[in-house]
């Protein structure tokens, strides 16, 4: 049985798939802070000095600083929407037979995930992601069938999800840096370097997945075999697209234009734009991959699908099963299909 400990990997070697700069600190001033501070200003004047209502140089300032209001507010609006997780739902009780351990993600914050050792001699290991707003509790069904057929298996909660709720700053990039601090510590926890991985992604987790399979790095360049999808996103765009109710749809260029500044914000060393979070820019895996696909995805619809076809067809093979799109149901059709993949996998050296 594996403790709970620190790993120590400050000298995180920089993968390939995501960001490893600090968000710069900037205080220097800025149009929209000053502008910020002119309408702090007009408001206690406001409040504060009424008599200063009856000029109209006054109303003419709120006139022209109005506007810059009601662009900060929905400025500020989407980025809430997008770059930070709402309130984290009550965790649910893992199996006992995960192991805790703990390590250092995106900026050396210290992370905890855990990992299920087969019962079986095994130098195999499978990576399980969960979806955005979702938890490693939830679909840890995935995890243990797999673990049931001699695997070793390894997951965490996300940044802003499960027991890592506290954290509420969401980006790909971060969770994909988060996640290659995990697998660069998972030889020292397994005391081994496995000889053979698979990653499992569950929506959001499966465009995660595509990105990392499609971009390796580290010792898991080499043992890579193979990747299982489930009901993927494809498309981190045509998320924030959907989130746009009615007239909204309207606003798309302008909703982008925020996204693409505080990406390049955060990530000064961008090695994914917001625009090119999506099939095919992020990457196309070259490894072997079955894709599991929700018949009527109440969630991501048809859209997603669509591009995994047009984009993964040649490697995958691909499975549309009569079941939801959240991985807190779990059907014997999905088993069947994983296990009959999972055995010809490990069938192969």
């Amino acid at each position: 049985m594996i403790s709970e400990k620190n790993m120590d990997n400050s000298n995180l070697i920089k993968g390939n798939s995501s960001s490893y700069q600090s968000t710069p600190s900037n205080f220097t001033p800025s149009i929209p802070g000053f502008l910020l501070v002119v309408i702090i200003c007009e408001l206690v004047v406001f409040f504060f000095i009424p008599q200063a209502s009856s000029y109209g140089l006054f109303w003419l300032s709120i006139g022209i600083t109005a506007p810059f209001l009601a662009w900060f507010l929905v400025y500020w609006r989407v980025y809430l929407s997008v770059f930070v997780t709402q309130k984290a739902d009550t965790v649910s009780q893992l199996d006992a037979r995960w192991s805790p351990f703990k390590f250092n993600g995106w900026g050396n914050e210290t992370l905890r995930a855990y990992i299920m050792e087969s019962e079986e001699e095994s130098e195999d290991l499978l990576l399980y992601l969960h979806g955005y707003n979702s938890s490693m509790s939830k679909g840890e069904s995935r995890a243990i069938h797999l673990q049931n057929m001699g695997i070793n298996v390894i997951s965490l909660d996300q940044r802003g999800f499960g027991y890592q709720g506290k954290r509420k700053d969401w980006t790909l990039l971060k969770v994909l840096t988060d996640i290659e601090g995990l697998l660069l510590s998972a030889p020292e926890i397994l005391g081994f370097t496995p000889r053979r991985l698979w990653i499992y992604g569950h929506s959001m987790g499966g465009l995660l997945t595509i990105r990392l399979s499609s971009h390796p790095s580290g010792w898991w360049t080499q043992s890579l075999r193979g990747i299982i999808l489930e009901s993927p996103v494809a498309s981190f765009p045509k998320i924030i697209d959907n989130l746009l109710p009615g007239r909204a749809v309207m606003a798309k260029p302008w909703v982008r234009h925020i996204l693409r500044r505080e990406h390049e914000r955060i990530h000064p060393d961008l090695s994914i734009r917001y625009a090119n979070a999506q099939l095919p820019y992020c990457g196309i895996p070259k490894v072997p991959t079955l894709v599991i696909q929700s018949e009527n995805d109440e969630v991501l619809g048809n859209d997603h699908f669509e591009l995994i076809k047009l984009h993964l067809f040649e490697m995958s093979e691909i499975h549309v099963i009569d079941m939801p799109h959240s991985s807190q149901y779990d059907f014997d059709e999905r088993k069947e299909v994983v296990e009959k993949w999972m055995k010809i996998q490990l069938l192969e050296a």
